[in-house]
């Protein structure tokens, strides 16, 4: 009685020989060496006993080439085979080729190809993952450091305004996530309300076009940039 899960019609005379070899060697509990394999060349050549030649592991195996003599030899195509058949598909050892799968049993090649996606996919969603991951942790850190930027800038006087931003640039933060804080910033001091911050133009050049009103201060306006400090207000409350 066939199992039911070799109760199909086999679309291929090579998936027919297959089945037929696992019926036969399950049914007769057959002994000996590689006895799926000697089960199934018989398959092929119409079910006839007698000794396995290299022309039937050729019709089952392609791949092997008697008169290569540094070609694997029978025994393992035998081997091969054997393991092929007991493992119903699911193990391919070499030197079989991978359509030996397909060729004997299509539906565990198709078996096998749908895992081999799943695992594909389920690699591909663990790296979108890591790589989201490293995102999520870049941005934190960069967002992290555009508020450690704010914090120091407010301790900051319109003198030592270029040394500020020059070690902001050396820790990789653009001038877009800077120039409206400088712009805010500029609002407390004397001589930088609204003109110096909003012209358009990248931070480094606004910087630029203003490092004469930013460092040529006089001692009085230098006095009140020191007083709009938050720790000088603090001591001051």
């Amino acid at each position: 009685m066939i199992l039911r899960h070799l109760s199909l019609v086999p679309v291929n005379p090579f998936q027919l020989a297959a089945l037929r070899a696992i019926v036969e060697v399950e049914e007769r509990r057959q002994r000996g060496q590689y006895p799926y394999a000697v089960a199934l060349l018989r398959q092929l050549r119409g079910g006839s006993a007698g000794r396995i030649t290299a022309r039937d592991v050729n019709r089952a195996a392609p791949t092997y080439c008697p008169n290569n003599r540094g070609g694997e030899p029978k025994e393992r195509y035998l081997a091969a085979l054997d393991r092929l058949i007991e493992s119903r598909g699911e193990v391919c050892p070499l030197p079989l080729s991978g359509c030996a799968v397909g060729q004997y049993f299509p539906d565990a090649e198709h078996r096998l190809r749908e895992r081999r996606f799943r695992q594909q996919d389920a690699r591909c969603a663990r790296k979108d993952r890591r790589e989201d991951k490293v995102r999520k942790q870049t941005r934190r850190r960069y967002q992290t450091a555009v508020a450690q930027a704010g914090i120091e800038l407010a301790f900051v006087t319109p003198s030592a305004l270029e040394a500020w931003f020059d070690r902001q640039e050396k820790r990789g933060i653009d001038d877009d996530s800077l120039v409206e804080m400088v712009h805010a910033w500029g609002q407390q001091f004397t001589g930088l309300q609204g003109r110096v911050f909003r012209t358009g133009q990248p931070l480094w050049a606004m910087i630029s076009d203003a490092r004469d009103v930013l460092t040529e201060r006089s001692e009085s306006e230098q006095w009140l940039d020191s007083l709009m400090l938050p720790n000088r207000l603090a001591k001051a409350g």
